[in-house]
């Protein structure tokens, strides 16, 4: 080979390296590039399995809500109310007493402060020595005198039969009826005198007039007690009231038998008004109403609060006030219709009893939830439990 063509074929391949070289470089710049593609195509393609799968899920949890509550229903009913005045009161009792001695004498036995005594039992024991010797006496004087009494009677009844006969005068007949008629008054005034004398040992024993708890002592044993001397307080502790001061100008809707609320000892209830003292007084312009307790559990002397009616009733839409749930920004209820607890924001109004009136989008007959609804969400489902819900007999029960 001549010199001529080694230096082409050297050309030739240098041209051939320079070529491949070039090739390799451009291939190495786009490497990165076809990298950043791949990435994005990866990136892309999980983010939107991703927002596919939460799409769906969300979908799915929107389709199938939360479980359905169990709740307590009651229904929305209208029953008459009216605004009140809540006016302090005290439980008194209907029989108490202070007993006082009816007799003079030194104390036997008393009965201790707080027992109980039943009607009839003895509270106290005056000694009754005296008493027994005069009642022994006055048995004596009355045993004689009706003695003399048979003897005069009968001596007159003999002169009589006889006719004269004995040659007994007219004055002597006369005389002999007045004795018998003498003899007969002396043994009735025995006898009046016997009856007191045993009434005087009948009042050695000092009873309960009706049956209570003795309260205070006014006298100790072995002390001397007056007659019309205080010996111990007894009171009634079973028949009570509540008495209570009421202004006049709050009387004019009361009557007897009108049910008033009445809160004491953290209990409410409703008991009838018996009466209202037809005097008032003079510096407070007030009169005393009397309201009956039954079966209160209150004890004499506790205080209350009585709710009278401050005007005229009207017809109002109430619920019970377990349906009411209050927050710091707002009240409502849940009025359920067709299985769905809806909520409705209300305003509050008269209350009496386990009911308020509701003033806002509840109407009568609505069913609200009055147990359960502490969690329950605006539009969730919820199953109604007949044993826990509340009838209309409720507010028929306050109304009357």
């Amino acid at each position: 080979m001549d010199q001529s063509s080694i230096v082409e074929t050297v050309i030739d391949d240098a041209e051939i390296n320079k070529s491949a070289s070039s090739k390799w470089h451009r291939w190495t710049m786009l490497l990165p590039a076809c990298f950043l593609v791949l990435a994005v195509i990866t990136v892309s393609t999980y983010h939107f399995k991703s927002v596919s799968a939460d799409d769906g899920e969300q979908s799915a949890g929107q389709r199938s809500g939360p479980p359905p509550a169990t709740v307590a229903l009651a229904t929305a009913t209208k029953i008459q109310m009216a605004p009140h005045t809540v006016l302090p009161g005290t439980v008194v009792s209907v029989r108490d007493a202070v007993i006082a001695a009816e007799t003079s004498g030194k104390i036997l036995n008393i009965a201790q402060v707080g027992e109980l005594v039943e009607a009839g039992a003895s509270i106290a024991q005056i000694d009754a020595t005296d008493a027994e010797q005069l009642v022994a006496q006055r048995e004596a004087e009355l045993a004689r005198l009706e003695s003399l009494l048979t003897y005069h009677t009968d001596y007159y009844k003999r002169v009589e039969a006889a006719n004269n006969k004995l040659g007994v005068s007219e004055i002597g007949i006369a005389e002999l009826k007045s004795n018998r008629d003498t003899a007969k008054a002396d043994v009735a005034r025995a006898e009046a005198a016997l009856r007191t004398a045993e009434k005087a040992l009948e009042r050695t024993s000092i009873t309960a007039p009706f049956p209570g708890s003795v309260v205070t002592q006014s006298i100790q044993q072995g002390e001397y007690a007056q007659v019309g001397s205080s010996v111990a307080r007894l009171v009634d502790t079973v028949n009570l009231e509540v008495s209570a001061q009421v202004p006049a100008a709050l009387v004019q809707p009361l009557a007897p038998g009108t049910m008033l609320e009445v809160t004491g000892m953290g209990k409410t209830f409703l008991a009838p008004l018996r009466t209202i003292v037809p005097v008032g007084d003079e510096v407070s312009r007030t009169m005393e109403l009397r309201v009956v307790l039954t079966d209160s559990g209150l004890l004499v002397g506790s205080p209350v609060r009585v709710s009278l009616p401050s005007a005229q009733a009207k017809e109002v839409v109430a619920i019970p006030r377990d349906a009411v749930i209050l927050r710091t920004s707002a009240q409502y209820v849940y009025v359920v219709e067709e299985g769905v607890a809806s909520r409705r924001d209300v305003e509050l109004g008269y209350a009496q009893g386990d009911m308020v009136e509701v003033v806002g989008n509840v109407s009568l007959g609505d069913q609200v939830v009055i147990r359960g609804g502490e969690r329950l969400r605006d539009g969730q489902a919820v199953v109604p439990d007949d044993l826990m819900s509340v009838s209309g007999d409720l507010a028929a029960t306050v109304e009357r």
